[in-house]
Formats: C-alpha cells, structure tokens, sequence
C-alpha cells in the first residue's frame, strides 16, 4: 500500500459539506490510488432489512440475520456490494486488510455467492450490504481535504461492524477530540 493511501481509513464529513450528499456521513475508503479513490458510507441505513433483501432474491435463512441494507453512496445507487470480514471471500472478492474485504457484483454473482452463504450460516462472521459507492477521480479526494471538507482517521472494526449506525459520527468526532458543532468556514482568498 503506497505511504500516502487512505484505504482502510474513514472519512468524516466536516461541516463545510452542508447541503451535500455526504452530510453527517462516514465513508470507508476501500480504494485509493493515483486513479482515484472509493468508499462506502457506513453510516446511512435505509429502512430495509438484510432479512428483507434475502426474501427478495428467494434465499431462505437457517439462522436469524442481522442488519439494514446501507446507501453506499451516489454512484450506482442499485449496485451492491458487500463488506465483510475476510474470513469468507468469492472470486468477486478484493481484501481491504486481512481482515476486512469487499465483494463486489461484477458479473459472477458475488454479492449473490456471500448472501447465500450467510443464509446459509457459512458466511462471513461480519457484514455490511449496500447499495452504491462513493467515488473519487484522480486527484479529487485529495483537492476536497486540502479544502477541509473531510477529516481523516484510520478505520476501526468494532465500529465499522458494532457501533449503531446514528451515532458513529459521533463516536468518531469524540475519539478525534472534535466538535463538528463548532466548526465554522469561512470561504474566500487572501
């Protein structure tokens, strides 16, 4: 992993992005290169269950699953995507770190493949579902924190996977010893 990548870190939405897509939002980078960057916001459920989706594309479950369908981002907002704990992968599948990983839909059905395998109770031990991503050009994500209008940290599992959904903001602001509250931008040249 090149020095300078943010992959496996988060990013907080900082005040400035008022009004914008991003809001309130915290994004795991999952990719970060000299072609761009791309992300996941972790932190924006959507009112339908994984149990819900599983319904939907007909997998019966052999035990109780957890979780809400996340809106990943807004770029291919009916595209899925699945983090998970690297324990289980497809041939769909890329390694954040060695413990997380990412599964994509491309055209094998692996999204599909890690569903039916947590139907099945042989799936990863952890897991997020969602729907679209967050991308970044070649050097956008990088002009956008020089302009301060994310803060970065590196990612934690237990709040990736454990932490709820409203409040990891905030959890994360108060490991950063910030108050998004407080923040004030003032626009302009000198």
């Amino acid at each position: 992993m090149d020095a300078d990548s943010l992959i496996n870190h988060f990013l907080l939405a900082l005040p400035i992005q008022t009004d914008s897509y991003f809001e309130d939002s915290v994004t795991l980078l999952v990719k970060h290169n000299q072609e761009g960057a791309m992300g996941f916001i972790v932190n924006r459920p959507t009112p339908v269950s994984l149990k819900d989706v599983l319904v939907r594309v007909e997998l019966k479950t052999k035990r109780e699953v957890k979780g809400m369908m996340l809106e990943g981002g807004p770029v291919s907002r009916t595209f899925p995507s699945m983090i998970h704990t690297s324990e289980f992968s497809t041939d769909e599948t890329f390694k954040v770190t060695d413990d997380i990983s990412v599964t994509m839909q491309e055209s094998h059905g692996g999204v599909y493949e890690t569903l039916k395998a947590i139907a099945e109770g042989n799936g990863p031990q952890e897991y997020l579902f969602l729907l679209g991503y967050a991308g970044w050009g070649p050097g956008q994500l990088e002009s956008e924190l020089e302009d301060n209008a994310w803060v970065t940290c590196p990612a934690d599992r237990q709040i990736l996977f454990d932490e709820p959904f409203d409040s990891r903001l905030q959890k994360l602001s108060d490991q950063l010893n910030m108050d998004f509250d407080k923040f004030v931008f003032h626009g302009g040249d000198a």
